[in-house]
């Protein structure tokens, strides 16, 4: 198995209303192989919502994904990431 480099971004997923009720992480992680870890949620079904996460996998892939999200009208903040201890 070949070593792939990988990437981690900390980014905060902010959903329209229409968008709450699909399985968007669940698309990442099988269209795109990346690697979600959730930091912090609030979604409501009348009001959309935002999802901050930790998003790891191949830098190409990860842009992909991204881009896909985008295409979905999810609007996209960089968070940043914490110093390691």
């Amino acid at each position: 198995m070949e070593n792939e480099a990988t990437e981690t971004r900390r980014i905060q997923l902010n959903y329209p209303l229409e968008r709450v009720k699909e399985p968007i992480l669940y698309r990442l992680v099988t269209d795109y192989g990346l690697i979600p870890n959730i930091r912090r949620a609030q979604i409501d079904v009348h009001t959309g919502g935002f999802i901050v996460l930790e998003i790891s996998g191949n830098p190409a892939k990860l842009e992909a994904g991204i881009h896909f999200l985008r295409g979905l009208g999810i609007t996209i903040e960089d968070v940043g990431m914490e110093p390691a201890i």
